[in-house]
């Protein structure tokens, strides 16, 4: 009998012919059914920000146009709250990597793209939290990526306000020399909140000459 990777309650899985050979299940029901992604909501078909009653048009893609080419497609596993936020926050901070195995990568999406990007962790933030959250999860479902994009060491994002965020300079910059010309490019990330992260990072890749740019992220706030 195994124990749900989260709240390390015993999981009662009854054995048959039809998960008899199927990979023992991780996660209970009971939290399983909070590890959500809201589809019914009214959401920017872009960002999948969830937009107002009064707002026709996501104020934040339009924030974004204004500075950035936007990326073509957000894709999500959960939204950003409830035990989601509290198991990210256990996952990247506290450094239980079990739990990289809640965040799993839709096979459907990732088989679309010629390259993947996972966000860049800084060398001294690496050294503390000994990990790069993003990586590992791809690891760890043995997805193959480039790491072509390299950061300058920056203030905790969550830290700042959206246009203390904006005033920043972009500190991300590509390194390598990996031919990205007509290539479907999907850049990996933790958490889209105000998109800056991810647009910053597109924006040292030359976006003329990629066929399509898209991102996917643990979880969307």
């Amino acid at each position: 009998m195994n124990k749900c990777i989260i709240c390390q309650q015993e999981i009662n899985e009854s054995i048959n012919l039809l998960n008899l050979f199927r990979r023992h299940q991780e996660i209970c029901d009971s939290c399983n059914s909070k590890l959500t992604f809201n589809q019914t909501i009214n959401r920017c078909s872009r960002c999948l920000k969830v937009l107002d009653q009064d707002e026709s048009e996501c104020l934040d893609c339009l924030w974004l146009s204004k500075r950035y080419e936007l990326i073509n497609q957000l894709f999500t596993i959960y939204d950003y709250q409830g035990l989601v936020k509290e198991l990210i926050h256990q996952y990247k901070l506290v450094g239980d990597v079990a739990l990289s195995k809640v965040f799993k990568i839709p096979r459907n999406i990732i088989k679309n793209y010629d390259l993947i990007i996972p966000a860049p962790i800084h060398s001294n933030k690496l050294v503390n939290r000994t990990f790069d959250h993003v990586t590992y999860v791809l690891d760890e479902q043995n997805i193959k990526y480039e790491q072509i994009i390299e950061t300058k060491e920056r203030k905790k994002q969550s830290t700042l306000a959206k246009l203390e965020r904006a005033k920043q300079e972009n500190p991300f910059k590509m390194i390598g020399n990996i031919p990205l010309e007509n290539k479907n490019i999907l850049i990996v990330d933790d958490i889209y909140t105000t998109g800056l992260t991810i647009h910053q990072m597109a924006e040292v890749l030359p976006v003329r000459k990629v066929r399509k740019l898209d991102a996917l992220t643990f979880a969307r706030g």
